[in-house]
């Protein structure tokens, strides 16, 4: 920074710090301190190293453990252990190392049997099986249930089970943001996006139909839910549940769609829906409130999302962590090393620019080089 310009004030310099850290802190907002292997399965922010054996790690491993390696944001997980230093981690083979440095193991710590993995502990996602594309204008949605699928994300055209290039995108849509990156954008015949809260995918219904087609044709079916749309080639847009007959509204669908897969979009406050469809229920032996009771539960009451504690005495510079990590030349132990010497550098440094910011006088590249070569 100084290279490029020879002159800077301490204003202009402190700026320039502070929006680095800030968008190093949206990527990574928490300190990595803590494995939650221990904690047992949670649903908690995974993801996936595909150098080793495409596992799953929680965010701090993601970042301590495996910061060299080709890692996936696979976003949030429900009832997933973090694979670090166990068995699935074929990391390190060397006796007597340590496989977690998080936890310090020096043996191999056994996986959980219950984790799911998708296709996304490659790196694919959808059901066209493609990476993550940033660039992309396609919406994407994670499917709340999950339960075939692992909690799948989808593009919205291969939600509607066409090809991107079979429909156009909406033309009433903001296209850029204000620093002209890609903004999501929504194909013609898709649900408008502030209609709806969740979705559940073709997947997850087609295994449940009986179900959901309890759920379709039940009184409080307007509440809970917006419209079903069809996985189809044919372009036709969603069927939307209008009137009070549900058992109506459940054959809604054309006759050429009528026996085609579909997926459902769940209205705001669709939980309380549910919770009112499982009290009505006076049978707990009736297949529908098991259903809502032991098979899907979190659809009523949502697990927490496991986020790591910010309030650790001993703090992790973020910003740190991510510079190496974007450069991929950092040694896992000596970012733990380095943490307390940048602390105590930055104060000493803040205490050095603080005559200049009092004084308005400039910053020059001499003065920089001057308190670097500054014996302790």
């Amino acid at each position: 920074m100084i290279q490029e310009k020879d002159q800077l004030t301490v204003n202009e310099f402190i700026a320039n710090q502070a929006s680095l850290e800030e968008e190093a802190r949206e990527l990574m907002p928490w300190d990595p301190k803590k494995c939650t292997y221990n904690m047992g399965a949670l649903r908690q922010q995974v993801f996936a190293c595909r150098t080793h054996n495409s596992i799953g790690l929680c965010y701090s491993c993601s970042i301590r453990c495996h910061t060299r390696c080709d890692i996936v944001e696979l976003f949030t997980k429900r009832n997933f252990t973090c694979d670090c230093g166990t068995e699935r981690d074929n990391r390190i083979n060397e006796p007597e190392q340590i496989r977690c440095e998080i936890r310090g193991n020096r043996s191999y710590d056994i996986p959980a049997s219950d984790n799911m993995y998708g296709h996304n502990f490659k790196g694919l996602f959808c059901d066209c099986a493609r990476e993550y594309d940033p660039d992309s204008p396609a919406v994407m949605l994670q499917c709340v249930m999950g339960l075939e699928c692992d909690e799948d994300w989808y593009h919205d055209h291969c939600i509607m089970g066409k090809p991107d290039t079979a429909l156009s995108r909406r033309d009433d849509e903001k296209t850029t943001k204000s620093d002209s990156t890609t903004l999501e954008k929504s194909v013609e015949g898709f649900p408008d996006l502030e209609t709806f809260d969740s979705f559940i995918c073709w997947k997850c219904v087609s295994k449940n139909e009986y179900y959901f087609s309890k759920l379709l044709s039940h009184e409080l079916s307007e509440e809970l839910f917006t419209c079903k749309l069809p996985h189809d080639d044919i372009i036709e847009g969603p069927s939307k549940l209008e009137g009070n007959d549900g058992k109506r509204l459940y054959s809604e669908m054309s006759e050429n769609q009528a026996d085609l897969p579909y997926s459902l979009f769940l209205k705001q406050d669709y939980s309380m829906t549910l919770q009112k469809i499982k009290e009505s229920i006076g049978n707990k032996s009736d297949k529908l409130y098991i259903f809502l009771d032991q098979i899907v539960p979190f659809l009523i009451e949502d697990e927490p999302t496991y986020e790591p504690n910010e309030d650790d005495d001993e703090e992790v510079d973020i910003f740190t962590l991510t510079r190496n990590i974007f450069q991929n030349s950092a040694n896992r132990s000596q970012i733990a090393q380095n943490i307390t010497a940048f602390h105590s550098l930055k104060s000493k440094l803040n205490d050095f620019l603080k005559p200049f910011a009092e004084s308005g006088e400039v910053v020059k590249e001499d003065d920089i080089k001057a308190f670097f070569q500054k014996p302790e």
